[in-house]
């Protein structure tokens, strides 16, 4: 199990693109799969609860002495990156409303596990980075439901109407066990509330249990213990991931990727963009104004999306509406932008 874990971490993007294919070819000669009850569930807790769980949680402590780089963070990424995607989905995919969505959800949702792989690789502050991380995980809690029932209100009653008419709701386990309450409107309005409490289940729920387990582990065997097997968890998380884009990418609904093959080419431009007037910005901040450690984890708490979450998320949203399915395109996509321009910014670390 171990050697397979390390195989997924080292070639990363392989299995992304191997997971993604075969869940396609799944569609393509068997007809793909229905929307399970479990899906939502697998998602919180095989792929986002294991990436939480090696944050420093003792790090916290000295949130009141970053406040201010923290509060440039909460700027760059929920006033200047939504916006950003909310420019590039304006001008490049209006008539694919669920890209949009997709490039939003990236757009809002920073940092993650990997922003404190890179951030240690960087030798930035990690009592930074941490505050960053979690600061901006928070506030993402309470942004991310307000601006996504905004975007899903503008089109349910245009494009995602026609989209879903043929289309039955799908139901989570979450769903089925709150009678519905849980689960977001795939017709009318879309409240907040309706987006906000699926994301206390998938986020909140694995954040405290993830504390929990960290907790117990140092209690129980000690620091250095907790130290070895936080890797283990990591590795757990990436392999959580291709389970879920496996299934993702097998659903029945994904049979629109084929009859419209394009959507993945429009994808890539508006993603490139934004990953390349993100890079500017935060590289230029760090050389204007924070050209030292600190200035490394505002970059890597910024330029990072929290890609995962970002995965589990639109799980969420494709159960609420299986029209939906198509925001999983631009969410995968930007594994392949993120990971390589990644090296490219540690590179540029070493060299200053």
């Amino acid at each position: 199990m171990n050697q397979l874990l390390n195989n997924i971490q080292k070639n990363l993007l392989w299995w992304i693109f191997g997971a993604v294919a075969v869940g396609l070819l799944n569609v393509k000669l068997f007809g793909g799969i229905g929307f399970s009850s479990l899906i939502c569930l697998l998602a919180a807790f095989i792929m986002i609860y294991p990436s939480l769980v090696p944050l420093d949680f003792e790090k916290l402590k000295y949130l009141h002495k970053n406040s201010k780089i923290i509060l440039l963070s909460l700027l760059l990424n929920f006033i200047i990156a939504p916006i950003l995607a909310l420019l590039l989905g304006y001008v490049f995919l209006q008539n694919y409303p669920a890209l949009w969505i997709g490039i939003m959800l990236v757009s809002l949702l920073p940092g993650g596990g990997m922003a404190t792989t890179w951030a240690l690789k960087s030798k930035a502050d990690m009592p930074t980075v941490i505050g960053i991380i979690f600061s901006n995980l928070i506030v993402a809690i309470f942004v991310v439901p307000v601006t996504l029932s905004f975007i899903l209100n503008k089109f349910s009653q245009t494009q995602l109407a026609i989209a879903s008419a043929s289309i039955e709701g799908g139901s989570c386990a979450i769903s089925q066990t709150t009678g519905g309450i849980l689960s977001c409107a795939s017709a009318g309005s879309i409240s907040p509330l309706k987006i906000a409490i699926p994301i206390v289940f998938i986020v909140v729920v694995p954040l405290i249990l993830a504390y929990a387990t960290q907790r117990l582990i140092v209690q129980k065997k000690g620091e250095e213990s907790f130290e070895k097997v936080k890797p283990f968890f990591s590795k757990f998380s990436n392999f959580g991931m291709m389970i879920m884009l496996l299934i993702l990418m097998s659903l029945k609904s994904n049979e629109v990727i084929f009859a419209k093959p394009q959507m993945i080419l429009v994808s890539v431009l508006p993603l490139v963009l934004f990953y390349l007037f993100q890079f500017m910005l935060v590289i230029g901040v760090y050389n204007e104004f924070y050209k030292n450690e600190q200035g490394k984890s505002l970059v890597w708490g910024t330029y990072l999306r929290y890609i995962t979450l970002a995965l589990g998320l639109a799980t969420s949203l494709i159960y609420a509406n299986q029209a939906l399915s198509p925001v999983i395109v631009i969410i995968i996509l930007s594994y392949f932008v993120q990971l390589p321009t990644s090296f490219l910014i540690a590179k540029y670390f070493e060299k200053k």
